[in-house]
């Protein structure tokens, strides 16, 4: 009796040691490749400063090129728990995180530092609390201002636009390009090479990044340096996910993400995307188009009424009205 009672005690302690110390992976989904700047300098790199802070086994693991996901389903991945973190583009989902999208508003954003800055403002005032309710928000931040990449000859002039299609960011980017002549096309990131190539499109409103990430200069060698609109981006976690981890983790956590995360974000986001601005200058097979002051006016004028139709299109323009005063604020507009 002696040596079974005891035998069942070590049973239990063996069972019960795998328990208190099981190991949980958080699946980090990114639409990028793995060599893609998002997956490469932001999420991998965060995933590689916090997992040493992380106790009782858990750990994050990115889940690159799209495995878990197309880009638009991101943030449903997240909510389902399919993903426990994933980088979400809100304006793939257009009416989700609609005051997000004040970002998209020409002259508010140039660098992801400005765009940041104006998210997380929002953020502080609770502008964006409905729309992210459903998750654990760990960073909102925003691109650099996008650039038209062309084919042929590039844009120098809103009339160079005229009855050209081009991939668009959102359904307001879509806007914005017909007030320039242009029409707008959705395709997911991974396919606009593909289209370029078949000429589809005449160009990418897009980033340096993706332009290096996708090689796009095989196939769009005509780069106009305006940068008239911003995509908002989100890092965000399943709730479920988050209340389920130790508390010393997400006290690790919360001293690693929200305005510290996004703002470390948008340094790289900077950097990166003058370093590739420079390198692609240098090496001289890529035509660049830089407009004078004159000629910023012009297309100024012509995106003028851009502002007043994207508070128009939001379901509480009031709400919109009011995110567009605050974004203007920090921007110094």
């Amino acid at each position: 009796m002696l040596n079974f009672t005891l035998r069942s005690a070590a049973l239990a302690l063996v069972l019960a040691v795998p328990l208190a110390a099981e190991a949980r992976e958080m699946r980090v989904s990114s639409f990028e490749p793995a060599q893609g700047f998002y997956s490469s300098k932001v999420l991998q790199a965060w995933i590689d400063q916090v997992n040493p802070q992380l106790t009782g086994g858990t750990s994050f693991r990115l889940y690159p090129g799209s495995i878990l996901g197309a880009p638009p389903a991101q943030a449903e991945l997240v909510k389902a728990g399919v993903a426990d973190v994933a980088l979400v583009v809100p304006t793939y989902t257009p009416g989700l995180f609609p005051m997000s999208g004040v970002v998209e508003v020409p002259g508010l954003v140039e660098t992801s530092a400005e765009g940041t800055a104006i998210l997380n403002a929002l953020a502080d005032d609770g502008a964006l609390e409905a729309e992210y309710a459903d998750y654990k928000v760990l960073a909102v931040f925003t691109t650099p201002g996008y650039r038209f990449l062309m084919s042929g000859e590039g844009v120098a002039t809103p009339a160079d636009l005229g009855g050209l299609k081009l991939r668009t960011p959102s359904p307001f980017g879509s806007e914005l390009l017909a007030m320039l002549g242009a029409s707008g096309v959705a395709i997911p990131a991974p396919q606009v090479y593909e289209n370029l190539e078949r000429g589809v499109v005449s160009g990418a409103v897009w980033v340096m990044d993706a332009y290096r990430t996708f090689r796009l200069d095989e196939v769009a060698p005509a780069i106009t340096s305006l940068r008239f609109t911003a995509s908002p981006m989100a890092i965000l976690m399943n709730k479920a996910a988050w209340d389920s981890l130790p508390e010393a983790d997400r006290a690790a956590l919360e001293a690693a993400t929200g305005r510290v995360m996004a703002e470390w974000i948008a340094g790289v986001v900077d950097a990166t995307d003058a370093e590739i601005e420079a390198s692609f200058r240098a090496a001289g097979k890529v035509k660049f188009i830089d407009l004078d002051a004159a000629a910023v006016a012009e297309w100024q004028a012509v995106l003028a009424p851009a502002a007043e139709a994207w508070v128009a299109g939001q379901a509480d323009p009031a709400a919109a009205q009011g995110a567009l005063d605050t974004a203007r604020a920090v921007a110094g507009n």
